[in-house]
């Protein structure tokens, strides 16, 4: 419980804020830790306060181990064997702890919750050097003073991945020296840095650049100067996104002065005005004169065409696509309805239908998208307007609103007359005393599609253009004299029909001569009887306003 004891002492001497503020700089989390050479000392003069997280230890001393004020260290073992290493105090009287991790296959993270993960520590009460040694006690050392300070090297295995925590107990946020010595086990890269490989962006004007291991971001000039590209375009800068979060990197991205034309290109690295090229975390430089290819292509494009066969109902369009740029996959989709994963897809539409037809592209790397709508107006579909009644002095008239690749023209009348023209001259029916109807007809017709269509309309040439209300009506549904409504009422406008029983209450109301009085009010028949009413309207031709009233005998 020692640990926990001075944990509690101290807190109440230190401002307790300070214990629970988040550890922010680059090497305090586990995910951005220092990357280990092996071959040099890590020297950090100042810890900041921070931490405290609990840290899941092998020890059943009841004591809390957290990682108070932390730096973290990540490497690789390469030649399996035992670690050996020392932390040594800027100030001796400090009380430094550590812990290793094997995270192989995990998250960094899992180090505060996996048990798994632990290897071996140190968590001594005691102040001054720490470590482990040929010469250390155990691999566990629990909290508390009169623990050893070193424990024993523990045995690395070859291709794990680990993480050495060193935690100051001591607030002091005095530094340290941490050296990797005394064991046997291989924990420095034996690869030397070169360029992997080099990819353009799609649209020419980035450079993605990957190393064959991770390099020191501190290496890297920002002003791009340890690149240089055979023509085309000059470097402006070089980036890296891991570098916001970590030491080391082995992706870079080179922004270009312009974008580059297709073709293929060398990518050489030089010295930098930094004086250095890229340094590995034991800084050994990639060479200068290093070099690799890579091509920049034509960007691909969706840009489409089609080709259509009409039909009478239906037209069949074949889209095409050439390929072209190393295309080699296609994403057709047809009015969000249906797909095709075809380079040249056919569909098979109405003739008169719109669609919106959109295409992606890609070569594997870079896609391109395209659409375009498409508008169908081939089919031959007859249609006109006429004047549905007329008055025996009137001319119908005829408004062809027919569409599609028409090129002839057939018209009957009803009348005894015809013509071939899209839009004929008005038209005059016999007068025969009573209501007459004609039927007109027009087909419509296209010789390059070997299509026609045909459509109908009645006219009804009223006997009389006399506006009139009936004196009686009998509405029994046997077809003669059932309504009420102003006859022949065809030229008024403005028209307002109403009746009114005899207590003077409203019982039927209209604005359209050809909506009747049926006899029924709310639903229910009216009783016989004397009806008044009342009707006004302006006269088409003349603009002439009538008030008319009279009466009807409702006939049961």
């Amino acid at each position: 419980m020692l640990k926990q004891f001075i944990t509690i002492i101290s807190f109440s001497l230190f401002a307790k804020s300070a214990f629970a503020q988040t550890c922010t700089n680059i090497g305090q989390t586990p995910e951005s830790a220092f990357p280990v050479c092996g071959t040099a000392p890590f020297i950090q003069n100042n810890v900041p306060i921070c931490g405290q997280t609990n840290i899941p230890v092998p020890c059943t001393d009841g004591a809390m181990y957290q990682n108070k004020n932390p730096y973290w260290y990540k490497f690789t073992c390469y030649v399996a064997g035992t670690l050996g290493f020392t932390i040594t105090p800027n100030n001796l009287g400090d009380d430094y702890d550590w812990q290793l991790f094997d995270i192989t296959g995990h998250n960094p993270q899992d180090v505060f919750t996996v048990t798994s993960l632990f290897v071996c520590c140190n968590w001594s009460g005691e102040s001054g050097v720490t470590g482990a040694s040929a010469a250390g006690t155990g691999f566990i050392n629990c909290a508390g003073f009169g623990i050893p300070l070193f424990s024993a090297m523990p045995t690395l295995i070859a291709g794990h991945e680990y993480l050495l925590l060193v935690s100051h107990f001591t607030n002091s946020q005095s530094g340290y020296q941490i050296l990797f010595t005394g064991g046997t086990a291989g924990i420095t890269d034996p690869v030397d840095p070169l360029l992997q490989n080099a990819r353009i962006s799609c649209d020419g004007t980035q450079l993605v650049v990957h190393t064959n291991k991770k390099i020191k971001c501190t290496s890297m000039a920002p002003n791009g100067s340890d690149f240089i590209i055979s023509g085309g375009a000059s470097v402006l800068s070089a980036i890296s996104s891991a570098c916001n979060l970590n030491f080391d990197t082995d992706t870079i991205v080179l922004v270009l002065s312009n974008p580059l034309p297709p073709g293929n290109y060398t990518l050489t690295i030089q010295n930098g005005n930094d004086g250095n090229t890229l340094l590995d975390d034991c800084s050994r430089a990639i060479p200068p004169g290093n070099n690799l290819t890579f091509n920049m292509k034509d960007i691909v494009s969706a840009d489409f065409t089609y080709t259509m066969r009409t039909g009478c109902k239906n037209d069949t369009l074949s889209f095409l696509h050439d390929g072209r740029n190393g295309v080699t996959s296609w994403n057709w989709s047809f009015d969000n309805s249906s797909t095709s994963s075809l380079q040249n897809p056919v569909q098979i539409y109405s003739a008169s239908s719109q669609h919106n037809v959109q295409l992606i592209v890609s070569d594997g790397i870079c896609k391109d998208t395209a659409s375009q709508n498409i508008v169908l107006d081939n089919k031959v579909i007859a249609d006109f307007e006429t004047n549905n009644f007329l008055c025996p002095e009137d001319s119908a008239v005829f408004l062809n609103k027919s569409t599609g690749s028409i090129d002839s023209w057939s018209w009957i009348f009803g009348n005894g007359n015809t013509s071939t023209i899209k839009d004929p001259i008005p038209q005059l029916y016999p007068p025969t005393g009573r209501e007459t109807a004609y039927t007109v007809k027009l087909v419509a017709s296209s010789s390059s599609l070997d299509c026609k269509d045909s459509v109908s309309h009645t006219i009804r040439v009223l006997g009389s253009c006399y506006i009139a209300v009936p004196s009686a009506f009998t509405p029994n549904g046997d077809g003669l004299n059932d309504y009420l409504y102003p006859l022949n009422a065809v030229k008024a406008d403005n028209l307002e029909f109403r009746v009114y029983n005899r207590g003077g209450q409203l019982i039927f109301e209209s604005r359209n001569w050809l909506k009747k009085w049926d006899g029924r009010f709310n639903d229910q028949p009216q009783p016989a009887g004397v009806y008044v009413w009342y009707l006004r309207f302006t006269h088409h031709d003349t603009g002439k306003k009538f008030f008319m009233k009279g009466t009807t005998v409702l006939i049961r």
